[in-house]
């Protein structure tokens, strides 16, 4: 079945099945992340924030009721595509679903999205950063119109993609002074979408390979998994940052040398234009939130948006429309609009301090243009 034919059979069956046997109609926003193994964490942040922007919706949206169904993704080693290829499939069979939020990370995406683009779900990623999920990416050999195959996008995130990470660390640098770095990292997407965005900053310090024995600056580590050291280099005073993929754990934690900046997709709750989020969120969960809750919170809200804004409220077809005519939302993490490509136009990120024993500690801004 072609990705058309199926998005219309698709959005044929959920208007049935809204209406099905004469009584109310409701919808079904799905959400799958990982609930087990390292990232459960984060994880169920994800979950509770998209319970708290539901129940802040009053559990409705476009006149209809919502609910939300919970998919865990993750087995003991973490994120799984396997089972996110079948949380999706789960999804897409269910007439009443409208959205799928997810994934948390962009490796199960890839096997996610086909299966909701095909269907014609809208589907949301609070957390899935590659480049390749929207455009074409340095370093990889994947493009959308692979990862959504039906020819139409139906995929969007609340998250900048990791180009803003780049852009981000370059800012950082230059404003302190910093004005050649050595990157240590391999290649890949990952690395490669990184220094992307690193040389798109005007003014942006110059950038040596790794092995480069000359003089720098400072130190930029893009691997795609932490490093236990800056991998033994003697650099002297040079100040060292590092990309999302050192993060790890919630509370976060590095083991990049104490003084390092860590550059986060997420912004730290701290940093979160609306102050109060932190405070909501633990006065219904009995917790802190983690780095990613508020990015769960504004997946549902911009989901549950699309939904009232769209011509019709039970197609999916029309969400999708609405969700990509998302211009100027005042949102949790600030305003921003939804491109043609599905990117959030926000270009912030978070900021962490690298303390003694690899504890982080948010900084007291976040980086990046808002």
């Amino acid at each position: 079945m072609s990705g058309v034919v199926a998005a219309a059979a698709a959005a044929g069956a959920l208007a049935a099945g809204c209406g099905g046997g004469g009584g109310d109609p409701e919808l079904s926003i799905y959400l799958s992340s990982p609930l087990r193994g390292p990232l459960a964490a984060d994880g169920r942040d994800v979950a509770d924030g998209a319970r708290l922007a539901l129940a802040d919706a009053g559990r409705e949206a476009g006149g209809v009721d919502v609910r939300l169904r919970v998919l865990d993704d993750a087995g003991s080693g973490g994120s799984e595509a396997a089972l996110a290829g079948a949380n999706a499939r789960r999804a897409t069979e269910d007439s009443t679903a409208i959205a799928y939020l997810g994934e948390l990370d962009s490796g199960t995406t890839r096997t996610s999205l086909p299966i909701t683009n095909e269907a014609g779900l809208l589907q949301i990623s609070p957390g899935a950063s590659a480049v390749d999920l929207t455009r074409e990416a340095p370093g990889s050999d994947q493009v959308p119109t692979e990862v959504q195959p039906s020819g139409t996008r139906t995929f969007g995130r609340v998250i900048p993609a990791d180009t803003a990470q780049g852009a981000a660390a370059a800012g950082a640098l230059e404003r302190i002074g910093i004005r050649s770095v050595v990157a240590l990292g391999g290649k890949g997407p990952y690395p490669a979408s990184l220094l992307d965005g690193f040389e798109s900053i005007s003014g942006s310090p110059s950038v040596a390979p790794q092995g480069f024995q000359g003089g720098v600056d400072g130190i930029y580590v893009v691997a795609a998994r932490p490093l236990a050291s800056v991998l033994g280099l003697n650099r002297g005073e040079s100040r060292t940052i590092g990309a999302d993929a050192q993060i790890s754990g919630s509370p976060p934690e590095t083991k990049l040398p104490a003084t390092s900046t860590l550059v986060s997709g997420p912004l730290a709750p701290s940093q979160l234009p609306a102050g109060d989020f932190a405070d909501r969120f633990r006065s219904a969960y009995g917790r802190a939130p983690g780095r990613f809750a508020a990015y769960g919170y504004e997946a549902m809200a911009v989901a549950l948006d699309a939904i009232d804004r769209a011509d019709d409220p039970l197609d999916r077809g029309s969400v999708v429309d609405a969700f990509f005519a998302t211009a100027d939302r005042d949102s949790i993490l600030g305003p921003y609009s939804i491109d043609e490509a599905g990117d959030t136009t926000l270009r912030r990120v978070g900021a962490y301090e690298a303390q003694r024993g690899g504890r982080l500690e948010p900084a007291p801004r976040p980086l990046g243009a808002p």
